[in-house]
């Protein structure tokens, strides 16, 4: 079963387009690592499907259910703020920078949006976000302030928060870009555990070696558009000279 379907999605800024007829579909269970260079349109995709930017074109289909399809002139309408706050629940997306709240602890991040958003019981959301947070490492920071954290274990802060709204699908952009190498580890680590408990995840990363061994589709990415998709190991032994000479130079 497909989680996710983008159809011909497009996307302006202005009069630049950074996402040119880019479809693609994801099944449950599936980890695709989306890479490219700086400016290719990873991080904007991510965004029009995890709908922080309306596209102008296209179509989002979550579960069989469709988010946006186009109008008789072609451009992109959305289903009602109903349909599209249930639909929304559907996905988490976990950002470079954290973005947690600074005046609430750790606990409380977590327990925020299963309350606000989804109505679930305090003491239900309270149990829901420690257990979470044993997982990951951070029993024993329930009740310090993001401040008080590194790097890491903000960004596990964040897995945790979006995993408290128990998602199908969790987006991740660039989850270890704002990390010091030597914290990058710890999130990866989380994030591997997450597909070994088959987590449909789309990942955009620089990390190559870590896409190489999560994945289960690798998407190359430039100038909007999807140039290259396949196992990693057809993407890793590809002949394109452009997406091999990206790969060589993550790679050092």
């Amino acid at each position: 079963m497909n989680l996710l379907e983008i159809k011909n999605m497009k996307k302006c800024f202005d009069d630049l387009e950074v996402i040119t007829d880019i479809s693609l579909s994801v099944a449950e269970g599936e980890v695709v690592s989306i890479i490219g260079p700086s400016g290719s349109g990873k991080s904007t995709l991510l965004r029009c499907a995890t709908m922080l930017e309306k596209m102008e074109s296209g179509e989002l289909t979550y579960l069989g259910e469709k988010a946006a399809w186009n109008d008789e002139d072609g451009h992109s309408i959305y289903a009602n703020h109903a349909d599209l706050k249930r639909i929304r629940e559907y996905f988490g997306l976990v950002f470079q920078n954290f973005n947690l709240f600074p005046h609430f602890s750790v606990l409380k991040n977590v327990m925020d949006a299963p309350v606000s958003v989804l109505g679930v019981d305090k003491e239900e959301a309270r149990k829901r976000a420690l257990d979470l947070l044993d997982q990951l490492g951070l029993s024993d920071k329930a009740d310090a302030y993001p401040y008080q954290l590194s790097g890491g274990q903000q960004q596990r802060v964040s897995i945790a928060r979006a995993l408290a709204l128990q998602p199908k699908i969790l987006f991740f952009d660039e989850p270890t870009s704002a990390l010091d190498p030597e914290l990058t580890g710890e999130v990866l680590k989380v994030i591997k555990s997450l597909a070994q408990q088959k987590m449909t995840m789309i990942i955009v990363t620089h990390e190559m070696q870590f896409a190489r061994e999560l994945s289960d589709r690798i998407i190359f990415m430039e100038d909007g558009r999807i140039q290259a998709e396949g196992t990693p190991d057809e993407i890793f032994a590809i002949e394109n000279q452009r997406v091999s000479d990206f790969i060589g130079k993550f790679q050092g």
